[in-house]
């Protein structure tokens, strides 16, 4: 059976990320090692470990970015405007009230 050949990456791909948070992740992935049972496969209760301390990792990412999404929105110059009259035109209240 013929081997097949990894997917192909994007140069400067990984050089992209934006946060400490993804760099742990791209690190936790090379470094990761599963350890094996000795009939073949991997042993489950070190596999779930391994899959929490992913979730943290990714937990944590998600987190950061939220913190940096909600800075961006509270500094943001492009605020909506109490008086616009298409949020006047959206709202919830029936017409002609």
């Amino acid at each position: 059976m013929a081997k097949r050949k990894a997917p192909q990456r994007l140069a400067g791909a990984e050089e992209s990320c934006i946060s400490p948070e993804q760099e742990a992740i791209i690190q936790w992935f090379r470094t990761v090692k599963f350890r094996k049972n000795l009939l073949g496969g991997v042993d489950e209760a070190a596999m779930w470990k391994k899959l929490e301390e992913l979730y943290a990792l990714y937990e944590a990412a998600i987190r950061a970015e939220r913190t940096r999404y909600n800075v961006l929105l509270e500094t943001s110059p492009s605020k909506p405007d109490s008086s616009d009259p298409q949020k006047e035109a959206h709202s919830d209240a029936p017409a002609g009230q």
